[in-house]
């Protein structure tokens, strides 16, 4: 069963069909948001927050792009509101603080394959980092990626090519500084 007949089953009253399409993409949200936020704990809030407002909201869901899509644009701007509240707290924070919390995260992030591109995935700014995600982590199209970024087909390619060379000079400048 598709998508579309997954939420008109779910208008109707059948609740176990949003059930089926939570177990579908649970992982996929999930995913995304813990690249954009690199933290498990607020990816985890973040997937729940998204499912909670799929449902709040399915109603206007309007099928003008696939409901995997629209769970997507919702996920991005969940966290890009979460990194913009982080970014402010942050700030907030004395130095020492935020050199503890990056050496926690520091640890983790090192047990993981693929570190250095993660951290350089981390460097680049937020519309370059998810078009990255979304065209090379989750396989979309550049009209799909548009779509979920409320951007031009261009603009997405813009933002892939331009993150994806920044990415290259951190992860070089990081090889560079360990000689030092």
């Amino acid at each position: 069963m598709d998508d579309i007949d997954l939420v008109e089953q779910y208008l109707s009253g059948n609740e176990k069909a949003f059930e089926e399409l939570i177990m579908k993409y649970q992982k996929k949200i999930y995913g995304l948001a813990y690249r954009m936020t690199r933290d498990i704990e607020e990816s985890k809030d973040i997937t729940q927050s998204t499912f909670l407002q799929a449902i709040r909201y399915v109603s206007g869901f309007r099928n003008k792009s696939s409901f995997k899509t629209w769970l997507y644009k919702i996920t991005y701007n969940l966290s890009l509101n979460h990194l913009n509240k982080r970014k402010k707290h942050e700030a907030e924070l004395s130095e020492s603080i935020i050199g503890n919390e990056c050496g926690a995260l520091g640890i983790l992030l090192e047990k993981e394959r693929g570190y250095e591109i993660l951290k350089a995935l981390s460097g680049v700014p937020d519309r370059q980092r998810l078009s990255i995600i979304l065209r090379t982590y989750e396989g979309l199209s550049c009209r799909e990626t548009a779509e979920i970024m409320n951007i031009s087909e261009g603009a997405v390619k813009a933002n892939y090519h331009n993150g994806l060379k920044k990415m290259k000079v951190l992860i070089g400048k990081k090889g560079y500084d360990s000689g030092s």
